[in-house]
């Protein structure tokens, strides 16, 4: 008897809580679930193509030593490249050997998931395209999204003409790989953004170590996180002016205050959609500063950002719909050029209401970080509608939006590091 059941492969590090939910929707929603990471390879993991038998075969294995699972590669719906951590080959080989069998494995693995034909959130090649933040922004212009002015260098005589030019307080900095340092044998730190003061100057010097991103200080109302999921938006709004601590950057507090939820414009859902066409990804966590005069300023987009700490705090139907994705592949996102961005002018401006056993989440609403509990409560999709799922106790409108094809791009290699 053949089994029909949606076929998912995730692919992320043994302990990764932010994955057990959307394994918990997948399995009650009846997909199979293949969950692995690629450091398994080559000692519990083996993969084998071929074409001898006049058919195209592609399988993967895991060994666990216990009960031994084959996955048909050609038949999965989707792929999620979560985080995965690196090859491992043991000590049965030198140190020259295990680089060669490393390159071998980035060459041979990468290439043999690039030819599966399924839908990946997301690929890994276009996942490191994506996290370039100059790029981002080059076609967040392109698409027609306000960015901040920015400066990007090395030289200090260009930081220091430039915080002349635009006067103390008017600059700040802002790192582009995410401000993690690590430093041996402590835990690691973080480098939010700053604001530039009259210590640039005894800085400056410092400039020259490495390329550094220097952006005009945008006026806040409040700011948004926008986690894409397909052609679902779930936009979250963050007072980040609400404490001293977060009005320069929200991270800088361990505590959140949130926002009550406001629609996105038309328009900056119609740019947000070309421009992560544009880069090929179906998953995004997207970062807005909201303008006292409610203009929408893009920050950046995360391909791999966190979402757990939303659904957890405002019981949003995340995982649910990452389930969803993963189990349609290719047919979760419609291939339309345009439609209304908001579900035939539906009411979306109320904050989502939760089920009575869950007070709302108001303004002032503050939680701690990280949040990655399992929670069971939240919101269920409706079965009424097939453009937007519903909160069950009524509110919001979580409204998916068409997308356009995206183009082919080459496979660079295998990513073999955590993100």
């Amino acid at each position: 008897m053949n089994d029909d059941r949606p076929e998912v492969l995730i692919l992320t590090q043994d302990f990764d809580p932010t994955v057990d939910p959307v394994v918990r929707s997948l399995t009650a929603k009846g997909a199979r679930v293949f969950r692995v990471d690629t450091s398994y390879f080559p000692r519990r993991l083996s993969f084998a193509t071929s074409d001898f038998d006049g058919a195209d075969r592609a399988v993967m294995r895991h060994h666990d030593g216990e009960i031994d699972r084959e996955v048909d590669l050609n038949a999965l719906s989707g792929v999620w490249y979560r985080r995965p951590t690196a090859f491992e080959f043991g000590d049965d080989m030198g140190e020259a050997e295990r680089e060669f069998a490393r390159y071998e494995a980035q060459h041979g693995v990468g290439g043999i998931f690039r030819s599966t034909d399924c839908l990946w959130m997301n690929r890994p090649d276009l996942d490191a395209v994506a996290d370039l933040k100059p790029y981002q922004l080059k076609l967040a212009k392109k698409a027609g999204l306000r960015v901040p002015r920015t400066l990007l260098t090395n030289d200090p005589d260009e930081v220091a003409r430039l915080a002349k030019q635009e006067g103390e307080g008017k600059l700040v900095y802002k790192s582009l790989s995410g401000g993690v340092i690590h430093y041996p044998g402590a835990f690691p730190s973080g480098l939010f953004t700053a604001v530039l003061g009259e210590e640039i100057d005894e800085h400056l010097p410092r400039v020259r170590h490495t390329i550094c991103q220097f952006q005009e200080y945008i006026e806040k109302a409040y700011e948004v996180r926008l986690t894409v999921i397909g052609d679902s938006y779930f936009p979250v709004v963050i007072d980040s002016q609400g404490a001293e601590r977060t009005k320069v950057d929200w991270r800088a507090d361990i505590q959140m205050n949130y926002g009550d939820y406001r629609p996105l414009p038309e328009d900056v859902v119609r740019r947000t959609r070309a421009l992560l066409d544009e880069l090929g990804l179906v998953y995004a966590a997207v970062d807005f500063i909201v303008t006292p005069d409610g203009e929408h300023v893009f920050l950046e987009s995360n391909p791999n950002g966190q979402f757990m700490w939303m659904q957890n705090d405002l019981g949003l139907p995340m995982s649910d719909r990452i389930a969803d994705l993963l189990m349609k592949g290719h047919a979760g996102r419609r291939a339309t050029k345009s439609v209304s961005p908001w579900a035939s002018g539906e009411a979306v401006g109320r904050s989502c209401r939760l089920p009575a056993r869950r007070a709302a989440p108001s303004a002032s609403r503050r939680r701690r970080r990280p949040a990655n509990t399992p929670s069971s409560r939240g919101c269920r999709p409706s079965p009424d509608s097939a453009s937007c799922c519903r909160c069950s106790a009524g509110g919001t409108s979580w409204t998916r939006h068409s997308a356009a094809p995206t183009s082919p791009t080459s496979w660079c290699r295998a990513r073999s590091s955590s993100r």
